[in-house]
């Protein structure tokens, strides 16, 4: 006997075989129990969910010789021309092959006439919505009402081309796609009575290369034993769908949340040798992430459409929020990247690398070194260096005691300079009255004289948002924004006036600068360093020409950047500026009549500078 594909071999013959669609069965099933039975109904649903399938199980049920039943024999004539596909009083017509009204009309003629074999005529009509319109036109009459022996079963991918003049004469049942749990447990369950060895990770890979179409999961099964050699290995159907595995999504990911960078390019490395579609990597690693941050947000959340609940529970208690929210973001934006990039593998690294980089957390601000480090990576990690940017003043603690003004940089300048630059004057709160704009979490009138009972209530705790008007802003702030541009050109103070932006003018902020002849060089730490690409350097170069002439070359070295970088000089100018706004709150008049008077309290942590939002 020749070989039978497993798609027909393994089609359902009794409702109860049927997969994933009972919502449907259950009201055929209640039909046929009390013959309650419509004239046309209409199945609807992507390809290889069961349309067809049902029904011809329906056509099975109508004309059993036992009765109208949901359970029909098998056993009997009808029920086994039916199963042989030989059953004459079952007109099966595809409506993509015949479409002209006149096959409709020739249709409608044979409708009067009484069924052969069975109790009732059955028009199994496939993909109907490809009929003309004239076609519809002159089906509707006879759709409408046809005679008591006639049913009419529709079916059809896309219902939305279907007049409502047709669909309103049906009752309409839609298919739902198959999960890739019920995906797995039929094809776990067909092996298993083919006698076939499986993986398990191979039977998810199955699943999701299926779509919802358990017709397409057991024709991909059957190419899958044929490529494996009458077994399933998860390496094996891996390749022949050419993807990855989902045991490599979850090594990169374990990559990532432990901070592994060796590991992680090792992974990509290995990865890269199946030629994979780094956008369906994404694609996984965004499903992997929507999915953590469901169980973070709602514990228990996680489905195991992918096999991997276990994982994903896990990865929520061990990612922050933060954290899971970075990995999606980055992830999105790097799929998107992927057309523009020269290299699709170039773009995945550097997708993997910003999310390695930029994790958030005080403790991790400098991004960490990924290949393995010289014989003096020590001396770095000992003394880390600000982060890459300054931070949000809400985040940046304030200052106890003033910082120290800027120290005169070592580095050689552009253009001869007096033996000492005008440094910043102390950054102390002005002598004059201030005027601050305070917004207050309740802001009382001032009685002249106020009753007990009013100074009872009073509001106990007041909260000021914004602490100095623009005309008290310190002293340091006014003479770096104003200070005009001279040949004079001090790396860590005037870095601003170079107007370089991006990851670019974020990777040069943190280095150190130095004049050789016509060579700028710049000092950057190791981890900042393997960051820097030829674009970077090219967009920083740019700039430096434009500022100091076309002869200007750029060096770049690894080493310790010391103190004097733009980031680090910005860093302890947005401290002072916040120390000196908090000073300049506390010796408010207004601010001490409120506290005195009311018995509240300065929340210092809500004072902002007056020019926090300007850069």
């Amino acid at each position: 006997m020749s070989y039978q594909v497993l798609a027909r071999k393994w089609r359902p013959r009794t409702f109860e075989d049927m997969v994933g669609q009972e919502h449907v069965l259950q009201a055929l099933v209640h039909a046929l129990e009390h013959e309650r039975l419509h004239h046309a109904y209409l199945f609807t649903g992507t390809r290889g969910v069961g349309k067809t399938t049902i029904g011809r199980l329906l056509a099975r049920c109508l004309n059993c010789e036992t009765g109208i039943t949901p359970n029909p024999c098998g056993e009997c004539d009808s029920c086994r021309e039916i199963l042989d596909g030989r059953f004459v009083d079952l007109i099966e017509i595809d409506a993509a092959s015949r479409t002209g009204v006149d096959d409709m009309r020739e249709l409608t003629d044979n409708v009067q006439y009484s069924p052969t074999r069975g109790r009732y005529k059955v028009y199994l009509i496939d993909e109907v919505h490809m009929l003309t319109n004239q076609s519809f036109n002159a089906f509707l009459k006879t759709l409408e009402e046809p005679p008591e022996h006639v049913k009419f079963l529709l079916a059809t991918t896309d219902p939305q081309k279907l007049p409502v003049t047709v669909l309103s004469r049906c009752l309409q049942f839609n298919l739902k796609r198959m999960t890739p749990e019920h995906i797995v447990g039929h094809l776990r369950h067909v092996l298993g009575e083919e006698q076939i060895p499986f993986e398990e990770p191979a039977l998810w890979l199955l699943a999701r290369a299926a779509d919802g179409s358990m017709r397409d999961a057991l024709s991909l099964t059957d190419q899958a034993i044929a490529f494996g050699d009458e077994k399933l290995s998860a390496s094996d159907v891996s390749n022949m769908l050419g993807t990855i595995d989902q045991r490599d999504i979850e090594r990169i990911v374990n990559a990532l949340v432990e901070r592994d960078g060796p590991g992680l390019l090792t992974e990509i490395g290995r990865i890269a040798e199946f030629a994979p579609d780094y956008g369906v990597i994404l694609s996984d690693m965004l499903s992997l992430f929507h999915r953590v941050t469901m169980e973070q947000v709602v514990p228990g959340s996680a489905d195991n459409a992918m096999g991997d609940a276990a994982q994903v529970q896990a990865l929520a208690r061990k990612l922050s929020a933060e954290d899971a929210q970075l990995f999606y973001q980055t992830a999105l934006i790097g799929r998107k990247d992927l057309a523009v990039t020269p290299d699709a593998r170039m773009g995945f690294e550097m997708t993997l690398l910003r999310m390695l980089a930029f994790r958030p957390g005080a403790d991790r601000r400098e991004p960490p070194a990924i290949g393995a480090g010289n014989s003096d990576r020590g001396s770095h990690s000992e003394d880390p260096e600000p982060g890459p940017a300054p931070q949000p003043a809400a985040e940046a603690p304030a200052l106890d005691t003033p910082p120290p003004a800027p120290e005169p940089a070592h580095q050689l300048p552009v253009a001869p300079v007096p033996e000492e630059y005008p440094e910043p004057p102390p950054f102390e709160p002005d002598s004059r009255p201030v005027e601050p704009e305070p917004q207050l979490e309740a802001e009382p009138e001032l009685p002249a004289a106020p009753e007990p009972e009013a100074q009872e209530t009073a509001v106990a705790e007041t909260s000021v948002e914004h602490a100095v008007a623009p005309e008290s802003e310190p002293a340091p702030a006014r003479v770096e924004a104003e200070a005009p541009v001279t040949g004079d050109f001090v790396w860590e103070r005037d870095f601003r006036q170079l107007g370089i932006n991006g990851m670019p003018g974020n990777l040069a902020s943190n280095s150190a600068m130095a004049m050789d002849g016509n060579a700028v060089v710049l000092t950057l730490d190791e981890g900042h360093a393997r960051l820097l690409n030829a674009r970077h350097e090219e967009k920083i170069l740019a700039a430096l020409r434009s500022r100091f002439g076309d002869t200007t070359t750029l060096k770049i070295e690894q080493g310790n950047p010391g103190s004097h970088t733009p980031a680090a000089y910005e860093e302890r100018q947005r401290a002072a500026r916040q120390q000196a706004a908090e000073q300049a709150i506390a010796q408010d008049p207004l601010v001490k009549r409120i506290v005195e008077q009311f018995e509240g309290r300065v929340v210092t942590e809500s004072i902002r500078p007056a020019d926090s939002g300007r850069r």
